[in-house]
């Protein structure tokens, strides 16, 4: 009994002379360079002719082509849906305080900072989140047209406090229209009457930052640091600061 062969080609490796990628054995050229390749590596075998058509349907399934198609649909949806949660955490306003238009405490901080660093009375100062803030405001107030930027408008710098933490965020809005928020979380330090800031994470809208990409992002902060730079060497006098949660604990210079 004869059985019907048909002949198909294959090796182990058909690479290429000029730039060694490896090419599937069907190919005449480099699928990268172009360079003819060295076919003589190609080693033909029979197949009977039974396993070809099982193949070659396989091949033109309809059934698998549908299968194909709708994984690469789910695929996209998928990938969409991803994409579309990135971009709704980016622009979501993340939880930060609601702007204060109190500005009495605003001098009687800066006093107390004032007589902390010269006159070392009072020795230590709880100063709350929101004294904090209005501080900030009022540093910033007339630095507004400073700090905007070619499609974006400040509106303020907020800050918070945890245990060692003080976190920095941000609010520009595009075009006066949508807000954006950028945030930086710091662990600051006062040594030697110079203040340091290890970046330790950061976020997007409400979306989180990776703290190594977090340390790029400390430029986009760079305006604001400028503007309160006055303020930052008041506060470089004093002798120290705890760090808890929703406020700070100064602490004036030993004689």
């Amino acid at each position: 009994m004869t059985t019907t062969t048909s002949t198909t080609t294959s090796t182990t490796k058909l690479l290429c002379p000029e730039c060694r990628r490896e090419n599937e054995p069907e190919r005449v050229y480099c699928h990268d360079c172009g360079a003819r390749l060295d076919r003589t590596a190609v080693r033909v075998k029979k197949e009977p002719i039974q396993d070809t058509h099982k193949r070659v349907k396989r091949m033109f399934d309809p059934q698998r082509a549908k299968l194909k198609a709708l994984g690469l649909t789910a695929t996209r949806v998928i990938f969409g849906a991803g994409f579309a949660a990135l971009v709704l955490d980016m622009v979501l306003p993340p939880d930060v305080p609601a702007p204060s238009k109190n500005q009495v405490l605003v001098s009687s901080l800066r006093f107390d900072l004032e007589s902390m660093a010269t006159k070392r009375v009072p020795t230590h100062k709880e100063v709350s989140e929101q004294e904090a803030n209005v501080f900030v405001a009022s540093a910033l107030k007339s630095k507004q047209s400073a700090l905007d930027l070619p499609l974006l408008s400040f509106k303020r710098a907020l800050v918070t406090f945890h245990e060692k933490r003080c976190v920095l965020t941000t609010e520009r809005s595009l075009q006066d229209y949508w807000p954006l928020y950028t945030t930086c979380i710091y662990a600051p330090e006062l040594k030697d009457g110079r203040i340091t800031a290890k970046v330790e994470g950061g976020r997007i809208g409400r979306l989180p930052i990776h703290p190594k990409l977090a340390q790029y992002m400390n430029v986009m902060f760079g305006d604001v640091f400028a503007a309160l730079d006055r303020d930052a060497k008041l506060v470089s006098k004093i002798g120290g600061w705890e760090l808890h949660e929703k406020s700070v604990t100064l602490i004036a210079p030993t004689p």
